[in-house]
């Protein structure tokens, strides 16, 4: 099966050499044991929060991102529902799940009630412990980014396509927002070309760090 890399306007693909996984077998185990981990601690807890999402104003739980994995194939990225129905469809078409702060302003306006809550504890992309078990993410790697972003334009593109995307990754670990948006393929870059296990376990323990002190704010 041949890997493609995905253009802007999404007509046209370009085949690139099939590579071997960043990190092959030993990143791949280490995110099905931590997935199948994480799902068994804090499945009641996802349950409840779909419940409470859907129970709200009686639309879907969730919401479906549509995102480019390893090898240019389409997966569906989950993240809890947070706006409207109708805006949410909008969202996962359009929109990527991290946002400038001047972004995330506009965004915040249409949030609901427990969208907000979810948003404000950073739970909103918890169900993509699903897609790590599938094999769709990994719980460290480049930003998850739609079809034709421009992360994904020339010889860039490529790097993304070596890797699975990931719940969390150097895009989210010590830069700031608007640092990562505009540095995204040198930061996706330097993570496929020095990849170590190591290293995602410091980009972990960055990225839980930044998430309490958020939530403690």
């Amino acid at each position: 099966m041949k890997d493609f890399v995905w253009s802007s306007s999404r007509n046209f693909q370009r085949a690139v050499r099939a590579k071997r996984p960043v990190g092959g077998l030993a990143k791949r185990g280490f995110d099905i044991g931590a997935a199948s981990l994480g799902l068994a601690l804090l499945g009641p807890l996802l349950v409840l929060l779909a419940c409470l999402v859907a129970f709200s104003d009686g639309g879907p739980a969730f919401q479906r991102h549509i995102r480019i994995g390893r090898g240019g194939s389409l997966f569906t990225c989950l993240t809890f529902r947070t706006t409207a129905e109708g805006e949410g469809r909008l969202t996962s078409l359009q929109s990527p799940p991290s946002r400038l702060p001047a972004e995330q302003s506009a965004h915040e306006q249409h949030l609901t009630p427990i969208g907000a809550v979810l948003t404000k504890l950073g739970l909103v992309e918890l169900p993509q412990f699903l897609n790590v078990l599938r094999g769709d993410m990994s719980f460290v790697g480049p930003r998850p980014v739609a079809p034709g972003a421009p992360e994904l334009l020339g010889s860039a593109g490529e790097i993304y396509l070596e890797s699975r995307p990931g719940m969390t990754g150097p895009w989210r670990a010590g830069a700031s927002e608007e640092s990562a948006h505009t540095h995204r393929p040198a930061l996706a870059r330097r993570y496929v070309e020095n990849w170590s296990f190591f290293n995602d376990l410091r980009i972990i323990a960055k990225s839980v760090t930044a998430a309490c002190l958020t939530r403690s704010s």
